[in-house]
């Protein structure tokens, strides 16, 4: 619901594009709420009616996708930075853990040391997967735009301001994102085969994403206490020789 709610909004703010479909936004809304409160329940109750709600989930999860291309397609914006991708990608795991989710609802499905590994699996790509890397997606959209509109707005037209992607280092973004989708797929490895030594490179990977992250963190931050401020050529030469 956070990642559906906040993605009709951001996402076309972003991109410079508008909600294309409000029957398929509000039937995505209305059936991920009855499938999240009705699996709740069955999950709760250990009822075999869980698969129903799950694949309710799906077919929300389904109509967002849908929407979600359509504001794409008709966006204005036509090369997405690498916040926007990240957070896609994110969303793009909805269709992995879609799989796991009917395979864990299913009627009769036996409690073992696999199903358990299944529900591990299932609960890490949802909350490191999914949510972790929208978030950080958002955080490259979000605090740059805050730090710039906070440090550097009052100066437009007066001297020469950096632009938003001046404010953090678009390597080390890129490479934390490759760091984070690698440690997640060998950690998922390593979850779905017990394997602790791929677990761990897989979560060493995952904490060198997050030092990318600190890092770009702390250039923007950089900013705001220390902002970077160029006089305009024609003013700079009508002052040079001045006392």
């Amino acid at each position: 619901m956070l990642l559906v709610g906040v993605s009709y909004k951001l996402i076309p703010m972003f991109t410079l594009s508008e909600v294309q479909s409000k029957r398929r936004t509000l039937s995505s809304i209305l059936l991920l709420n009855v499938g999240l409160a009705g699996s709740f329940v069955t999950i709760l109750l250990r009822s075999p009616w869980k698969l129903a709600f799950a694949l309710l989930v799906i077919v929300a999860l389904t109509i967002y996708g849908w929407e979600l291309r359509a504001i794409l397609r008709v966006r204005n914006r036509r090369v997405l930075d690498w916040g926007v991708k990240m957070f896609l990608v994110a969303v793009a795991l909805f269709a992995p853990l879609s799989v796991l989710a009917v395979v864990l609802s299913w009627p009769g499905l036996p409690m073992n040391a696999f199903t358990g590994q299944l529900e591990n699996l299932y609960g890490f790509i949802a909350f490191m997967g999914i949510v972790t890397l929208a978030i950080v997606g958002m955080l490259y959209k979000v605090i740059p735009f805050l730090v710039w509109f906070a440090t550097y707005s009052g100066h437009i037209g007066l001297a020469q301001v950096p632009s938003l992607s001046d404010l953090y280092s678009e390597r080390v973004q890129v490479a934390g994102f490759w760091f984070f989708v690698t440690g997640l797929a060998t950690t998922g490895a390593g979850i779905i085969f017990g394997n602790e030594l791929a677990a761990r490179v897989g979560g060493s990977l995952i904490a060198l994403s997050l030092v990318a992250l600190a890092i770009n963190l702390g250039k923007m931050s950089f900013h705001f206490f220390k902002p970077k401020l160029k006089p305009f050529a024609a003013h700079a030469k009508a002052t040079k020789g001045q006392p």
